[in-house]
């Protein structure tokens, strides 16, 4: 059995500051009794080592991240950087826009990563020259920050601000000129750590000024502590100044693993957690490598929870559970996830994929070194089989849901395809998580590779999307996912607005899942509402008829009667009147009215079915276009069904309570084409 003291974040904590000044002195004395200085091939960490680089971008399995590479830096090395001029810089401020700003910076950026890269095979003088100019231009930049983190982007929010990005550009500077330590310039060097200096080691460390991201408990944490804390061990060189950046740094990093549950989930989606968690596990692994394995943040039972995550809401085909701000279709760093499966021996699902260096528009770098250096098809695949699959899964403290299945496929027995993976899930929690959306109840279904009924996912970053009344927007909005609006009402924001799980439940083949919300507290502004519930039966698994996944759900509205209520509403057991309810289906797919009671959605591989009673709800289909997160037009379908006024009372009571009840029962089928 485990060890308590490692089974909620690490073994390390700030009440082990004396370990972590121990260890930090034998790191600096280890390096004075060798005679090196920190910049120095022979004194780089592994990751850095420009002839290990260099055998790794060889390797057959880079061979089409090397050509895209290639491709990428040769118009690099011919082209000047992309100018951050005072136009693009002042548009934030002025009317929200990013975009332009963001797109620039990052070409920046990968740039002077593509050229970093194959500097290593290139002895030309033309290739480090390049190189020199270009991280001389990223040294005078205005400021390493995004204007969108900058407020109004005033000089007084300018100097010693960082946040995510300077701290990303901090980190690459350190890395590439401790790579090419002994090919660049003295004085680039000097132009580096100077500048590393004064914008990111005096503010963070030497002054200790606070930031909102060092006590978060979101992905703002690992990066921005992850990354200045990686360039500090590095550059620094002052025992004094490097005890409290890894002090700082393991902090921080216990802010960022409060922000899970001991189920591992990650609220704010799988595109954080590759984020946040990602950069985590860079740290994580530079400290160890620093300190001999005595500073190891990689170890507990909640670590490797969290490095689960990802293979537990993959569904199939590389689509993901992607709830909050994420986008369904997810790429996992392949070096994050060899590095993973190897410490933690996670059975890995997903074909085995390294990235092209063009897959990432904002070019982190701590990625790109990475998938070059850890990236192995061979721990992987040997991962791949070694455990049976997880089918049904409950993360407990996340209040995510997952039944998984698999139907034979309708070409099966001529072609010997594989089966359909099918699957189910729903989302509980509350409206006040990282990157929140309005979603309690919301709920997908996925067949072969795509999810038919799915979520939004993030929309594109701008002013409004994190500003107050963001929750109008259609992303964020409950009108932009599978929930009701109710008496007119969306679902409301905060941290009271939670839902509460009456019942989760999966069946030991992990083919059945039951799941019972109650979700009143998601609309307080429907007055006349007295409980809403949300019922789930699913069967993930073919019957003996025919090759079919069924989905069950059962909504039920109680409503207030005169008596029972404070504000006076007019709902009464005697009255047919009642409050109104739109029920609400999102779809990328074009929903099909087969006929009154029947709607369809296509997939490529299946269809999904969805039956109701025609006599109390009426359906209509909305057609939503809009714009994903990278500005990319899309188009959605909301199928509604709004609730029909009855001339009979059948389900005017419920016994004791003597309260009006609405109710919706509806049944999806799942079946292969």
């Amino acid at each position: 059995m485990e060890n308590t003291n490692q089974s909620n974040v690490s073994s390390i904590s700030m009440s082990d500051f004396t370990a972590i000044q121990q260890a930090v002195h034998r790191m600096v004395k280890d390096k004075k009794k060798k005679g090196q200085q920190v910049l120095t091939t022979s004194a780089a960490p592994s990751i850095c080592s420009i002839d290990a680089i260099g055998k790794a971008l060889l390797q057959p399995e880079l061979a089409s991240f090397y050509t895209d590479l290639s491709n990428y830096g040769e118009r690099a090395l011919n082209d000047s950087l992309p100018s951050l001029s005072f136009g693009l810089y002042r548009k934030f401020g002025d009317t929200g826009e990013r975009k332009l700003y963001e797109d620039a910076y990052f070409e920046r950026r990968g740039r002077v990563a593509a050229v970093a890269l194959l500097a290593v095979h290139s002895n030309a003088a033309g290739w480090i020259e390049t190189l020199e100019d270009m991280l001389w231009d990223v040294c005078g930049e205005y400021t390493w920050c995004l204007p969108a983190h900058l407020g109004t982007g005033g000089v007084e929010q300018v100097n010693g601000n960082i946040d995510l990005f300077a701290a990303e550009t901090v980190h690459m500077l350190a890395e590439i000129v401790t790579i090419h330590a002994d090919r660049l310039d003295p004085r680039i060097i000097q132009r580096i750590r100077a500048e590393a200096e004064r914008r990111i080691f005096t503010p963070l460390y030497r002054e200790q000024r606070t930031y909102h991201w060092q006590d978060a408990d979101h992905n703002w944490s690992a990066v921005c502590s992850g990354c200045c804390g990686m360039a500090g061990l590095l550059l620094l060189e002052e025992e004094e100044i490097l005890v409290e950046s890894v002090g700082q740094t393991i902090r921080s990093m216990q802010a960022f693993l409060s922000g899970y549950g001991m189920d591992g989930g990650c609220a704010e989606g799988i595109g954080y957690w590759v984020y946040g968690f990602g950069y985590f596990v860079y740290y994580a692994d530079m400290l160890s490598e620093y300190s001999e394995g005595e500073l190891d943040l990689l170890n507990g039972s909640k670590i490797a929870a969290i490095a689960a995550f990802p293979m537990r809401v993959h569904l199939s085909g590389g689509t993901f559970v992607n709830y909050s701000d994420s986008a369904e279709q997810q790429e996992i760093p392949s070096g994050l996830l060899s590095l993973l499966a190897s410490r933690f021996g996670i059975q890995v699902d997903l074909p085995f994929h390294i990235p092209l260096f063009a897959d990432d528009p904002c070019h982190r770098w701590a990625h790109l070194l990475r998938n070059v250096m850890w990236s192995s098809p061979a721990m992987v695949l040997q991962e791949a089989g070694s455990a049976p699959a997880e089918r049904g899964i409950i993360l407990h403290d996340l209040g995510w849901m997952i039944g998984k299945g698999s139907l034979d496929s309708a070409s099966a027995d001529v072609t010997g395809d594989e089966p359909l993976a099918v699957a189910f899930s729903v989302k509980a929690g509350h409206n006040d998580e990282p990157h929140n959306h309005n979603d309690l109840g919301q709920f997908m279904i996925h067949c072969g590779g795509e999810n038919i009924l799915c979520d939004p996912g993030a929309g594109l970053y701008t002013q409004t999307y994190f500003a107050p009344g963001r929750e109008q927007l259609f992303h964020i909005s409950s009108s932009g996912h599978s929930v009701p609006r109710i008496e007119g009402k969306e679902q409301s924001s905060g941290r009271e607005a939670q839902a509460q799980v009456l019942e989760a439940d999966v069946s030991d083949d992990g083919c059945t899942l039951d799941a019972h919300l109650e979700l009143t507290a998601a609309y307080p502004e429907a007055a006349s509402l007295a409980r809403y519930t949300r019922q789930f039966h699913w069967i993930g698994s073919a019957n003996d008829a025919r090759s079919v996944a069924e989905l069950r759900l059962v909504d039920r509205f109680q409503w207030r009667n005169r008596a029972g209520s404070s504000s006076g509403t007019l709902y009464s057991v005697g009255e047919l009147q009642r409050p109104s309810v739109t029920e609400r289906f999102m779809s990328r797919k074009v929903p099909e009215k087969v006929h009154d009671g029947q709607i369809q959605w296509h997939g490529e591989q299946a269809t999904v079915c969805m039956t109701y009673d025609a006599a109390q709800w009426h359906a209509d289909i909305e057609i939503i276009n809009t714009v994903d997160h990278d500005n990319v037009p899309v188009t959605f379908y909301r199928t509604s069904l709004e609730w029909r006024e009855q001339s009979d009372n059948s389900s005017a009571g419920s016994g004791e309570t003597d309260l009006l009840e609405t109710m919706c029962e509806l049944k999806f089928t799942i079946e292969p084409k």
